[in-house]
């Protein structure tokens, strides 16, 4: 299976359970460890989700539930 037949099945087994504004994205990536499957979601529950949903290996590739969030303040700003 190709890299971009991986991704596709990956949306297709896990982006069903999320919407537009959560910006699911699955790319491929490596390490020190050999090739990755790097799963990018907004907030920390989604990423919890994934992580229950997701196994450790995925086609050959390890998988990395990584998570955005908009931080309670910026660094340098002089606010908190």
């Amino acid at each position: 299976m190709t890299p971009d037949e991986v991704i596709e099945l990956a949306y297709s087994e896990f982006g069903k359970s999320f919407d537009a504004a959560d910006e699911f994205n699955i790319k491929i990536g490596s390490d020190d460890g050999g090739r990755t499957l790097d799963l990018m979601i907004n907030g920390e529950d989604n990423a919890n989700f994934l992580r229950q949903e997701v196994p450790p290996n995925y086609n050959g590739f390890r998988t990395v539930i990584i998570y955005r969030y908009e931080p309670l303040y910026e660094v340098g700003s002089g606010e908190f």
